[in-house]
């Protein structure tokens, strides 16, 4: 396998920067999808090419299923492992969104989110070129707190008060 991904060397580094991926799944995956990508248009459709987009079954504006469609691809058998290791990775993104949305989904559609998130990261890196840049275990938390701070400033504007932050 090195003799034959080593013109692709800067490609498989990049790769390799994503929390999960080593030098073997990075080859895989480049041996699974290419080093284009030419075939798909946008994220979304690598995702469901794998077999990882949610599902989106909804009949007359009521919402019936969200399972994704099982599929047997090694690409997604490729992905869910990475996943299963990009979340044992202390201070990665990846392992804060897995821990934030097993508690409400369980263990196994959550890791299934983590390997879409994954591969549109790799879906960027192989087309557009970038590099990969974890946002950290923090990013989540500090959305939801300006979140919160927004709708109780809100809250309190519409019952006549107005909030003013204290300095610690």
């Amino acid at each position: 396998m090195d003799t034959l991904t080593e013109k692709h060397q800067d490609l498989l580094n990049r790769l390799d920067e994503i929390p999960g991926i080593d030098k073997k799944s990075a080859q895989s995956i480049v041996s699974e999808l290419g080093i284009t990508l030419d075939e798909f248009t946008c994220m979304a459709a690598l995702a469901s090419w794998a077999g990882l987009c949610p599902g989106n079954n909804e009949s007359a504006g009521k919402r019936k299923s969200g399972r994704t469609s099982v599929r047997s691809h090694p690409f997604k058998t490729i992905l869910v492992e990475v996943a299963w290791a990009a979340v044992k990775k202390k201070g990665s993104y990846y392992r804060a969104k897995y821990y934030k949305l097993k508690a409400r989904r369980g263990a196994k559609k959550a890791i299934v989110a983590i390997a879409h998130r994954i591969s549109k990261a790799i879906f960027n890196i192989i087309k557009q070129g970038d590099t990969f840049m974890d946002l950290g275990e923090d990013y989540l938390t500090v959305q939801t707190r300006q979140r919160v701070i927004n709708n109780i400033k809100k809250q309190a504007e519409q019952l006549g008060y107005k909030l003013v932050p204290c300095e610690n």
